[in-house]
């Protein structure tokens, strides 16, 4: 798990803060974006634990990324990755090592299931 610091919670709150509205309002590009600044976090000081999650991101941003979907996201697929990235952040909330970022990792599950709703609204 990575270890709790500054960084790692202010992507949380960065994630949370640009994800935990109304996702209509949202591009693709700002999803991106941040699957990116996740994907660096964990190359550096993610695990084993954490390895599954990052490649849950990578699928997240094939999907994206207008340059392998025609412009065009699937909901649908988008909806099936988020319910993967959800129960994997879960799974790694409950770990030991997880335990100083509880609140966070809350916070991140919650806008993660957020998106979900709205998706399959």
């Amino acid at each position: 798990m990575i270890a709790k610091n500054e960084e790692q919670i202010s992507l949380i709150d960065e994630t949370v803060n640009a994800f935990d509205s109304d996702i209509n309002n949202v591009e693709p590009k700002d999803g991106i974006d941040i699957i990116d600044k996740w994907l660096d976090r964990l190359d550096e000081a993610g695990d084993d634990a954490t390895d599954e999650i990052a490649d849950t991101l990578e699928e997240l941003r094939a999907e994206l990324d207008p340059e392998e979907n025609e412009g065009q996201p699937d909901a649908q697929t988008i909806a099936e990755i988020l319910e993967d990235l959800i129960s994997q952040t879960q799974s790694v909330m409950k770990s030991p090592e997880a335990t100083a970022e509880q609140t966070e990792l809350s916070q991140l599950v919650a806008t993660l299931e957020n998106i979900h709703r709205q998706l399959t609204a």
